[in-house]
């Protein structure tokens, strides 16, 4: 059966979801088989800007590039934000723990959804890698990431790392997939 999840990703003012701002949204919505994990494609993709209300922190702007010249007066397309959620049977990010909070603060619909972590939820470290880090996995399977810590490009290469097969065939999306079922 054919099922939809979004891959999620935000970049912020800084790392608490009380706190702090999304200053940039990135999803990417994809079909997929729910027995096998393999990936059919992308059905629709959302990235956008967005205002904070005051100054990004250097050390904000340090990890994803953002200024506060960059976001200033811009706002998220929420219709088009919540049309993919609305399509999606689960929400998947790379490090869920961040991005969950500050997105369903954003948009509390996607508290319906179930969340899936594909940093926690694949044992990366059991299958040989050093980190589970996204950049670095990107790296081991020869992904080139165009803009690390970019929402969109992190989503997009989520989906890329999360599509790879495995010595035994299998998809790391199978493997995330088990842990849900």
């Amino acid at each position: 059966m054919k099922l939809k999840a979004c891959i999620a990703d935000v970049e912020t003012t800084g790392l608490s979801n009380t706190t702090d701002e999304v200053v940039e949204l990135g999803l990417v919505l994809f079909e997929f088989d729910h027995i096998s994990g393999e990936v059919y494609g992308v059905v629709d993709e959302y990235t956008g800007l967005r205002d904070p209300g005051r100054p990004i922190p250097a050390g904000a702007t340090e990890a994803h590039g953002l200024t506060w010249d960059d976001v200033r007066g811009k706002a998220l397309d929420d219709a088009a934000v919540r049309s993919i959620f609305a399509r999606s049977t689960m929400m998947i990010a790379h490090n869920a723990r961040f991005d969950r909070g500050f997105i369903e603060r954003m948009y509390p619909e996607t508290r319906r959804l179930p969340w899936v972590c594909s940093m926690d939820g694949v044992a990366w470290r059991n299958k040989g890698f050093r980190s589970k880090g996204l950049q670095e996995l990107l790296r081991h399977h020869n992904i080139v990431a165009e803009a690390a810590h970019r929402a969109l490009d992190d989503a997009r290469n989520t989906l890329l790392l999360l599509s790879q097969k495995q010595g035994d065939g299998r998809t790391y999306l199978a493997d995330l997939l088990a842990r849900v079922k």
